[in-house]
């Protein structure tokens, strides 16, 4: 749709303008989180602090996991890339202190540190066995099931290199997780609430996928405006652009610098340098719009700049 609009408008315009014509192309930008962190194109590590008490480790690293996983889904394609480590807990540590975290950063060697600390784990109460179902009807087998009310509360810690505040973020929040047990039907409360916690892992990995939404990008939609001339190179170089082939669109516009036209070099440029900036190379961005206002300076380059300074 958005290819067959530029073609009809490009070639109406054509018609009546052999000056350099222009088309406003919406495109849906990554922003920051809710957490108000901006994450995007950045690596991450996840820390979970492990304090030895065998619910608390396993509730820890699944919720680590199933974190790390939402953002690799959000970030990197599903890629498994976000490293998890584990660390003994230590009495007296702070790891919300910038230094400790900074520490970590650098041993792990990513931009962005998540930093779990130890959960906090209440006492579990078991509900009455129930009969397992099975398609609508009691199982034959005497396999009964007992849900596990566990409440929590965890915290995560955030030091990201490079964010301008460097400084810590913390995030903290409490519910309860509810596993399930699996009994004959005889076992005590106490052992209900055992078994409970050994299956701890699934719930709380999907408890860690929830706490990843708060720094999963947001979305919203931008205007952008192309430069083009009435030929088909421009064309052509304009709509690689319009299918978000930014790397095409820029080979195509390199071909049409070579001209003794500073306006027409300049277009290019600027088209450029909106290219990089789509594609997150920021500071190149610059220097393509600096060598368009160099050439021949357009109306178009001062909010571009704006907007590549605001999002380095």
């Amino acid at each position: 749709m958005k290819r067959f609009k530029f073609f009809y408008t490009a070639l109406l315009l054509s018609i009546v303008s052999c000056g350099p014509l222009s088309y406003t192309m919406d495109v849906e930008m990554r922003k920051a989180s809710i957490s108000g962190l901006d994450l995007s194109r950045k690596t991450f590590s996840v820390v979970y602090v492990d304090n030895g008490n065998a619910a608390d480790s396993l509730f820890a690293a699944s919720m680590s996991e199933g974190f790390a996983q939402k953002l690799e889904s959000e970030y990197f394609d599903g890629n498994r890339v976000i490293g998890i480590y584990r660390i003994d807990s230590l009495p007296g540590a702070v790891y919300s202190d910038r230094d400790t975290l900074l520490n970590i950063l650098m041993d792990v060697g990513s931009d962005v540190v998540f930093m779990m600390e130890s959960p906090w784990l209440g006492d579990g109460v078991a509900s009455a066995p129930v009969k397992v179902m099975t398609g609508g009807k009691i199982a034959p087998d005497s396999t009964y099931i007992s849900e596990v009310s566990v409440p929590f509360s965890v915290r995560i810690d955030v030091y990201d290199s490079m964010n301008q505040a460097d400084s810590v973020f913390s995030f903290s929040g409490r519910s309860t997780v509810r596993p399930v047990a699996y009994t004959d039907g005889q076992d005590s409360s106490g052992i209900l609430v055992n078994k409970g916690l050994a299956a701890i892992g699934e719930p709380a990995r999907n408890i860690g996928s929830r706490l990843a939404d708060s720094f999963v990008s947001t979305w919203a939609s931008e205007s952008y405006t192309l430069i083009y001339y009435e030929s088909s190179a421009w064309i052509d170089a304009a709509s690689s652009a319009v299918e978000y082939k930014w790397t095409e669109a820029i080979d195509r516009w390199i071909t049409l610098l070579d001209t003794s036209n500073l306006q027409r070099r300049s277009c290019a440029e600027y088209n450029i340098a909106l290219a990089c900036y789509m594609m997150g190379e920021y500071d190149l961005a610059l220097e393509w719009l600096d060598r368009s206002d160099k050439d021949c300076p357009i109306s178009l380059s001062g909010s571009l700049r704006h907007r590549i300074n605001t999002r380095k």
